[in-house]
């Protein structure tokens, strides 16, 4: 423990007076009002030596709207009122006042900056990496999906700042652990991970596993060996490649299905979605696709639970917290 230093404590009274810390703010408003309450006492304003009244009548000055049913009466109270009361009063009122848009004002900016803190968000999605082409329609299919979870976007840009739809962080770096906190990985329900590149993907993942292991994370990357040395570190993460090889070849021999997968990808077309949801009762294939066309879906694909491989078995068996893959205009309860 360091020795009390007289000198450092009252440097440190010093900056917080001349800065009018919040503190030494409400010790003046104190102690005026205290002040003011005895010259009053001393003047005879027996009307203002209630405490209710007095505090009533206090306010009624510093704000200046006005006199209504309490004033000083005598000459002398008048005097104090209006040589020591109000110039005070009025003067602590704006103070206070200015303090508070100041502070307001402050982190209305640092929002705009990225340089605001969301680690007591939960249950919120957060995208880490910006590619001004893609990322904002995915902040727009996110959206679409109308789930209701706030967005975080993190990125090294200097961007516009908040938005109606996403709130801000800005990073020098998608890996620090100190700024993936302050955006809210830890906490976050799911996880979206996009770099410029799919080094800048890799570490930035492996960052974000490190703080949430709880979260469902999913990143983009375009090189499959990359993909399969983030599987043997990170099997939980759900890894998407880029299907151009596929969909040109599927194009090719089924005319008009690169569209249909592109409309069942997206939630802002007028068409059917692809969606997920769990298993509420065990039973047959046939059964689950059953409950699912009376709500208006089509069963596509199950997938065990603790499993990652979506799998077409009409003839398969569903158990309970089963993942099942089905088609339809908007999201199914569970």
């Amino acid at each position: 423990m360091k020795p009390f230093s007289l000198g450092t404590y009252l440097r440190r009274l010093y900056l917080a007076a001349s800065e009018l810390h919040r503190g030494v703010l409400f010790a003046l408003l104190v102690l005026h009002m205290t002040l003011s309450w005895e010259l009053l006492s001393w003047a005879g304003e027996a009307d203002l030596a209630a405490l209710p009244a007095y505090l009533y009548w206090y306010a009624t000055t510093a704000s200046t709207v006005g006199y209504g049913d309490l004033s000083p009466k005598s000459d002398m109270g008048r005097i104090v009122t209006a040589l020591f009361v109000m110039p005070g009063a009025i003067a602590l009122f704006t103070v206070s006042i200015a303090r508070a848009f100041a502070g307001v004002s402050a982190r209305w900016r640092r929002r705009r900056m990225g340089l605001g803190d969301y680690s007591a968000m939960r249950g919120h999605i957060v995208l880490v990496g910006y590619d001004p082409d893609r990322t904002p329609r995915m902040i727009a299919e996110i959206v679409a999906d109308g789930q209701g979870h706030e967005l975080v976007l993190v990125a090294t840009e200097e961007l516009a700042g908040d938005a109606t739809t996403h709130r801000f962080v800005r990073v020098p770096s998608l890996t620090a652990p100190a700024d993936l906190r302050r955006a809210g990985v830890a906490t976050a329900e799911r996880v979206i991970v996009y770099g410029p590149s799919d080094p800048d993907t890799l570490a930035a993942t492996l960052a974000v596993t490190a703080l949430n292991d709880t979260g469902h994370v999913v990143c983009f990357l375009r090189d499959p060996d990359t993909a399969g040395l983030l599987a043997a570190h990170c099997p939980q993460v759900e890894v998407v490649l880029t299907p151009t090889v596929e969909l040109v070849v599927k194009a090719l021999s089924d005319p008009g299905s690169s569209r249909l997968i592109a409309q069942l990808a997206s939630h802002t077309d007028d068409g059917g979605t692809l969606y997920a949801t769990t298993a509420r009762a065990g039973g047959s294939f046939d059964d689950a696709a059953r409950d699912l066309r009376t709500r208006g879906g089509i069963l596509v694909a199950t997938c065990g639970a603790g499993s990652n491989s979506p799998v077409f078995d009409p003839a398969g068996q569903v158990a309970v917290g089963d993942r099942l893959f089905y088609i339809a205009r908007t999201r199914i309860a569970a």
